[in-house]
């Protein structure tokens, strides 16, 4: 069964996985403290020191994998 989506709808889903993703974004730039993360991937997480940093970032970080696998698609 094919899924077909108005322009709108898809418009629409997309604006708001920007929202998201830029909401993540931003996390990450404060639980990391900078956006060297960008460059360096879940690898920079490693540097963190706290246990509940780690945790968010990875939280974050797998969100904004997910929005970019979703996006692929639509």
């Amino acid at each position: 069964m094919s899924v077909i989506m108005s322009i709108s709808k898809s418009k629409n889903l997309e604006r708001k996985l920007n929202n998201i993703a830029q909401e993540a974004k931003d996390e990450l730039n404060n639980v990391c403290g900078s956006s060297l993360w960008e460059s360096l991937g879940f690898v920079f997480f490693d540097q963190l020191e706290d246990p509940e940093k780690i945790a968010k970032a990875n939280f974050y970080y797998g969100q904004l994998q997910i929005i970019n696998e979703i996006k692929f698609f639509i």
